[in-house]
């Protein structure tokens, strides 16, 4: 009986393989490349070891660059093995452990998703071996897990669909870089230098995924730029109750509209002119005012749902200030040290299966000192409040290759990570713990004062009981509505109230937000609020702009080739000019690349490759004749001189 090779994405993650198999990996294991004993050889990628090859590889007068000849369209597309240090002698080392004689099994044991499918993909097409192979599939790297994900693997032939999908991702990028990025570049780029004023003429890259974020990025800064403050008033009105004596304030509630709920107006509905405010105040002084209402409710707040990466990303930029690039390679590291589960997903919730594992997750937790109390605050509730019923945390329907991120029963000591990885920890594990924690409770009161006719509302809100809140502290939101501190749940009905004044509110109204990349991360993964199709604000609803996989290092990418800028500690997002000058440049030649309605379309068409409802063959032919009329369109708009005008 031969040996079975295993392939994973990392040395870091191929030393958790070994130590299941019974292997050590030595120094001089790390030097070769691999480790092997009498059953079993282990070894490891680097992330990627080949790509796609650029165009010169398919002819060489493709090395310059030329409009006439675009679009570039390969028959069949070549790969190359990664030409960096170190990347070349290890693919050629697994190449060898493929195509040896003794191996007669694969295991590929790369990350559980459609890039890590992607990265053995080609290793194990461009190492020429014909040996078969297995898919180890799993979501955390925990001893059970990676011998559960062995013993169940399953043939690598059943996870071709998703390989498709991998290839046609791809070949999708490839096309839209090569093609257009050539094309804006010859067209566009004497124009855009002499626009910035620099001497060689500018390379602009065009992406798929790229270009449509940086338009969100300078339509947002645009939205900011030309807003024009508008002022509007109110009026606010102070009273003593007569028989409790209690001082409260009040402000002003314009009346409904038919058919509209008083929780139902605009927040501009409650400003006036400032004529307006003044003729209302002038009217009712010296006028009774009356209790007309006094309304107390207990009302709760679930605990918040468990973290997808976009959410850890985005907290933890609210939190920590940090960058969400940092946040997935923290989480990635935590993953490898086994003890947090998958950090690329985009789900929020647990599938069913995983739910027998939460008491050994509780029990390892209850381990930690930084936690100990918590859990035990849980188990002393008798049974656990998240089970395979509960729809909000459990739902297979709402997992997609991952479920949601959440810690192990393997656990670490704050105090032994580094201070960013332990806030990273700490939010995973403390999001993770609140599930099982009581609803927050709040007292809520809602008073109306009546002066003729005109009613002025009063807020007020109590914490009754912390529930989850005693275990996860949430992002503190902007208040929508003025709370007062008075002890206004003492009013009574009908009881009168003496107006001690009235006063006039100057508001302004303000330009929306600039993105942080952790709330840009946010729009990314949401991106169907833009979308008016419904079927495909259908689709994004589940894929958004770009992937979980691949977000962050989109972000990373527009601030390294200078089309954005973030800030070092506010991590405000900005467009340079140059990134401004390009949306420009692509919305008067090609608008819809800027447009997520295009992107939800061919992450649709993506996803449906993956789940069998088209071919790989269908989309491409779909996607070339796209490239092809994009190409004609840019080409005829070349004698536009002053676009950027």
């Amino acid at each position: 009986m031969g040996k079975k090779l295993f392939i994973t994405e990392k040395p870091s993650v191929a030393a958790s393989f070994a130590n299941i198999l019974g292997l050590d990996i030595s120094k001089g294991d790390r030097a070769r490349g691999f480790a092997e004993n009498k059953e079993v050889i282990v070894s490891w990628c680097f992330g990627h070891l080949v790509t796609m090859a650029y165009p010169d590889a398919y002819n060489s007068k493709y090395k310059e660059w030329k409009i006439e000849d675009l679009p570039i369209i390969p028959n069949e597309y070549k790969y190359v093995v990664i030409d960096q240090k170190g990347v070349g002698k290890q693919f050629e080392v697994i190449q060898t452990l493929m195509c040896r004689e003794d191996v007669d099994l694969i295991y590929c044991c790369t990350d559980s998703g459609r890039e890590g499918e992607y990265i053995f993909r080609l290793v194990y097409s461009q190492s020429g071996s014909d040996k078969p192979a297995k898919r180890v599939w799993i979501s955390s790297q925990t001893e059970e897990a990676v011998k559960k994900g062995i013993d169940e693997a399953k043939s690598i032939r059943e996870y071709d669909l998703l390989a498709k999908a991998a290839y046609s991702r791809a070949k999708e990028d490839w096309l839209f870089g090569m093609n257009l990025s050539r094309m804006y570049t010859c067209q566009y780029g004497r124009t855009l230098s002499n626009y910035l004023k620099e001497s060689k003429s500018s390379v602009i890259p065009i992406g798929r995924v790229m270009t449509c974020v940086l338009g969100l990025v300078v339509d947002r800064e645009l939205e900011i730029r030309n807003f024009v403050p508008q002022k509007h008033y109110g009026v606010k009105a102070s009273f003593k109750s007569q028989d409790n004596g209690i001082e409260y304030f009040g402000k002003w509630q314009p009346k409904k509209s038919k058919g509209k709920k008083s929780e139902e107006i605009d927040e501009q509905d409650k400003y006036i002119s400032k004529e307006e405010a003044e003729e209302l105040i002038e009217k009712l002084k010296n006028k009774e005012a009356v209790i007309k209402k006094v309304d107390v409710k207990v009302k709760s707040e679930q605990p918040p749902l468990l973290f997808n990466l976009a959410e850890l990303q985005s907290e933890a930029n609210k939190k920590f200030k940090l960058p969400v690039d940092k946040t997935l390679e923290i989480a990635q590291s935590l993953y490898e040290k086994k003890l947090i589960s998958y950090p690329r997903t985009d789900s929020r919730v647990l599938s069913t299966d995983v739910v027998a594992e939460i008491p050994k997750i509780l029990n390892g937790l209850f381990k930690n000192e930084s936690f100990k109390d918590y859990v035990l605050r849980i188990k002393e509730q008798g049974e656990l409040k998240v089970n395979k019923t509960t729809k909000r945390y459990v739902d297979d329907s709402k997992v997609t290759d991952h479920y949601a991120i959440i810690p192990t029963y393997v656990t670490a000591n704050l105090s032994s990570l580094d201070a960013d990885s332990a806030k990273i920890y700490n939010l995973v594990v403390k999001r993770f713990l609140a599930a099982f924690y009581p609803v927050a409770q709040y007292n809520t009161v809602k008073v109306e004062t009546n002066i003729e006719g005109e009613i002025f509302v009063s807020n007020a809100k109590t914490l009754l009981s912390l529930g989850w809140k005693e275990v996860y502290e949430v992002s503190a939101k902007k208040d929508e509505e003025e709370i007062t501190d008075s002890p206004i749940h003492k009013l009574v009905k009908n009881e009168k109230s003496e107006v001690l004044g009235f006063d006039l509110e100057e508001k302004e109204t303000k330009p929306p937000s600039r993105y942080t990349d952790g709330s840009l991360i946010i729009t990314m993964e949401k991106a169907g609020k833009f979308i008016e199709n419904e079927e495909l604000r259908e689709q994004i609803k589940t894929t958004g702009i770009g992937t979980s996989a691949t977000r962050s290092g989109i972000i990373k990418k527009l601030k390294e080739i200078g089309h954005i800028s973030i800030h070092s500690k506010t991590q405000v997002v900005t467009p340079t000019l140059k990134g401004e000058a390009i949306v420009k440049l692509v919305r008067k030649t090609a608008r819809e690349l800027l447009n997520p309605s295009l992107t939800a379309s061919w992450e649709k068409g993506l996803a449906m490759i993956e789940n069998g409802e088209t071919t790989e063959e269908i989309f491409m032919e779909k996607l070339h004749s796209y490239i092809i009329k994009s190409i004609e369109k840019v080409k005829n708009t070349r004698d536009n001189r002053n676009i950027l005008n």
